[in-house]
């Protein structure tokens, strides 16, 4: 089966919590749902690669344990650093294909077993394939809607900024300014800020095109 549409493609700059950062390479997974989930090992010029998860249009950062601080697992529960996890479901993703250096490295299998975990610090994922015991554990933490952004995107996003923050100093210094000055004002700062957010927009159905054919990058399962 061929790779499904993803939000970044194979080699394309992202900026990860406003960090300039690569995708190294990805790997894909169906659920039993059809939903496509795309893991991708984005690195940078200094600095440890980070794991990020796109899922059911939302974004993660996965943190793996170091081999040497696994969680030892009893029944549904995990108990990390004194704090409870309890299993809450177990996804079984189907392997679609990668490409690069996906993160894990190449896939053993066809299918992983990755069960989430809750407790009162958030989320824990464990991952392991049937008839195995090896199983690889990672920290899950959602990511702001902004924090996963190619470099169009970014841009864009930073030029709305720059916008707010001029209008913002603007209104600041005009605190002599008419009743009618003052309101004439306040639609120019609305008007800019919609101009903005439409470039944003725009930039961002420009940026889930580009990364939804990764193209000559994909490769098969393997």
């Amino acid at each position: 089966m061929s790779l499904a549409s993803a939000k970044f493609g194979q080699d394309e700059d992202v900026v990860l919590s406003g960090k300039a950062m690569r995708v190294a390479g990805f790997v894909q997974y169906e659920d039993a749902n059809t939903t496509v989930l795309t893991r991708y090992l984005l690195s940078e010029s200094a600095g440890a690669p980070a794991v990020l998860e796109e899922y059911d249009g939302q974004f993660f950062v996965l943190r793996p344990f170091l081999p040497t601080a696994q969680p030892a697992p009893s029944g549904r529960n995990l108990l990390v650093m004194g704090k409870k996890y309890t299993l809450s479901g177990v996804r079984k993703l189907k392997l679609l294909g990668t490409s690069g250096q996906p993160p894990g490295g190449t896939p053993k299998a066809e299918l992983l077993l990755s069960g989430l975990f809750e407790g009162e610090m958030g989320t824990l994922v464990r991952d392991m394939t049937p008839g195995s015991q090896a199983q690889t554990f990672y920290s899950r933490k959602p990511l702001p809607a902004n924090d996963a952004l190619n470099k169009s995107e970014h841009a864009a996003l930073r030029e709305m900024e720059h916008l707010a923050a001029e209008a913002r100093a603007q209104a600041e210094s005009e605190d002599d300014v008419s009743p009618a000055g003052t309101s004439i004002l306040r639609i120019a700062v609305a008007i800019a800020t919609i101009v903005a957010v439409a470039g944003l927009g725009y930039a961002c159905s420009g940026g889930e095109d580009e990364g939804s054919a990764p193209g000559s990058a994909r490769s098969g399962p393997r």
